[in-house]
């Protein structure tokens, strides 16, 4: 299960997101495939919102009642290996995974990044050095409390979100509120990393039945110099084979820096039969992308907006 499928989630989403409906918590099925939903008003099942990237299939075969459902817009439709992994389609994205059980212990997970990007971590411990140097010992918390560290991490991904021009996420209050209940619920860890007294990077990551996720990082922009948000990356999947998770999950992206780490990709794409609506709105997908293909110069700015918001 990930954070998405978990009770705790999708309860807080339906407290934020739709307050005052009828709301609970149930499995759904769609060709054949069970999934745990919030479903308002014993009819209306939510399967998209912000923060939300796709709920994972469960993983022991459900017996159970299930309701049906004709469609879902993101679930897991295939798993490989990084290196299988298929190649882009329109509509369907990978989610790339650490599978912690392919390690002995964290050198040989080190060994394998280095063997693929043979300076990364080299270069990471000089600029590691560098910020020590600068502005004091490196202190790395996995669950920091410290309301400043959550305030930091929303007002430094909030200005990230409008430098690079998309919809500025925690503008909306509630989104801010979700992910402050989503800690006081268990299932949100805040991690930081400060060099001295200066707070330099922060985290918010799900955490779910020993899985680990990727999901808000953020840095002071005027440290960018020490590349602080790979510093921080490297630090919590320390952590995270430390404390015996079973995966470090990217989520949905095809950032280049998530393959220097993963082992395993999930295809993430529509299950089932989409509405009218949503076939319209995908032929016009289809037609922008084409359109974008004949024009490297705007496809290469569209893709540098994407890419800048979570190196």
């Amino acid at each position: 299960m990930s954070v998405f499928s978990t009770t705790a989630y999708l309860e807080t989403l339906a407290e934020l997101g739709f307050p005052g409906r009828a709301a609970a918590v149930e499995v759904c099925r769609v060709e054949g495939v069970a999934l745990r939903l919030l479903v308002l008003d014993g009819h209306e099942v939510v399967t998209t919102a912000p923060y939300y990237d796709f709920p994972l299939p469960l993983e022991t075969p459900w017996t159970g009642p299930a309701r049906p459902l004709r469609y879902v817009p993101r679930t897991v439709l295939q798993t490989t290996t990084v290196e299988a992994r298929p190649a882009p389609s329109p509509g369907r994205h990978p989610s790339p995974y650490v599978d912690w059980s392919a390690f002995a212990g964290h050198a040989a997970f080190e060994a394998m990044v280095t063997g693929r990007i043979g300076n990364l971590l080299p270069d990471s411990r000089r600029r590691l050095r560098k910020l020590e140097r600068d502005l004091g010992p490196l202190r790395f918390e996995f669950d920091d409390p410290r309301p400043e560290a959550f305030d930091a991490c929303v007002r430094w991904k909030s200005a990230q979100y409008r430098e690079t021009g998309v919809e500025d996420l925690f503008a909306r209050p509630e989104n801010v509120e979700l992910f402050r209940r989503l800690r006081r619920r268990g299932v949100v860890v805040l991690s930081s990393l400060s060099a001295g007294e200066t707070l330099v990077a922060t985290h918010l990551g799900g955490l779910a039945d020993g899985r680990h996720s990727w999901w808000v990082p953020s840095y002071d922009p005027a440290l960018a110099k020490y590349s602080p948000g790979r510093l921080m990356l490297h630090e919590i999947l320390r952590e995270s084979h430390a404390r015996g998770h079973r995966e470090f999950d990217f989520l949905i992206g095809d950032e280049a820096y998530k393959f220097h780490y993963a082992t395993h990709s999930r295809l993430i794409g529509p299950l089932g039969t989409p509405p009218l609506g949503e076939r319209v709105l995908d032929g016009l997908k289809t037609t922008t992308r084409a359109a974008l293909a004949a024009h490297p110069t705007l496809l290469s700015a569209a893709r540098s907006v994407k890419h800048r918001l979570f190196d």
